[in-house]
């Protein structure tokens, strides 16, 4: 009996697990073309007029200073294969009080060198553009990042944690992160932004794939069932 049995629960179990796969990246492709969108159609908004629930990847712009010792250095960046940090800086914008971590861009980074990152920041006020956007998300992780130290800089993170930052840096610090304009002078490397690392399209291929196994398996099953009825 479960000989007989057997052959049907796995391709029942096959053949769910392909239709949760696929329909697992169409909602991951809706979420990218609603990224997407966000990213064409955001409006340009001063600094100073961000506010608690500013909308998502806005083009903001400010003047104001930067913090010339508190660096945060988010680990494990890598640029066409080379590995490198993202060189976050602390922001206080020069009306008001928002106070915003910037992040400058890729730094190339070897650990075994024993040597920060070398890279120059202005005391002085300047012209600050840039794009609105929420911190880095954490994919699979592994532990928890590690406290920071207040008595030493730059700090270097393998998670970002805007709590951990937060205890080090001012629990005012903004939600939000601003994406430097590759243009600006201060930006470390003039690499473009990304909108999303996976497009749409390729969750959607995906879900396709998953879907093609699914009618393969089906066709099969039908196929050996009907042998076996047939045998009978």
């Amino acid at each position: 009996m479960l000989r007989t049995l057997l052959p049907h629960l796995v391709a029942v179990l096959v053949l769910t697990a392909c239709l949760r796969l696929a329909g697992w990246q169409l909602d991951r492709a809706e979420e990218k073309d609603l990224l997407v969108a966000q990213w064409a159609e955001a409006p340009a908004l001063a600094l100073s007029d961000l506010g608690e629930s500013p909308p998502p990847f806005a083009l903001v712009a400010g003047s104001g200073r930067f913090d010339t010792e508190r660096h945060i250095l988010l680990d494990n960046q890598l640029l066409n294969n080379h590995p490198g940090v993202h060189v976050f800086s602390l922001f206080s914008v020069e009306e008001g009080e928002l106070r915003i971590l910037v992040n400058r861009g890729w730094q190339p980074w070897l650990r075994r060198t024993g040597e920060w990152p070398r890279f120059e920041t202005p005391e002085g006020p300047i012209e600050l553009s840039g794009r609105l956007s929420p911190p880095p998300r954490v994919g699979f992780q592994l532990g928890e990042a590690e406290d920071l130290d207040s008595e030493s800089w730059p700090n270097l993170m393998t998670y970002f944690d805007l709590d951990k930052i937060r205890a080090v840096l001012g629990a005012d610090l903004h939600d939000q992160i601003v994406l430097l304009e590759p243009e600006h002078p201060l930006h470390l490397s003039s690499e473009p932004w990304r909108t999303v690392i996976m497009g749409p399209e390729r969750h959607r291929a995906y879900a396709f794939q998953w879907y093609s196994i699914a009618l393969a398996v089906f066709l099969i099953w039908c196929f050996l069932g009907y042998r076996q009825i047939k045998r009978r």
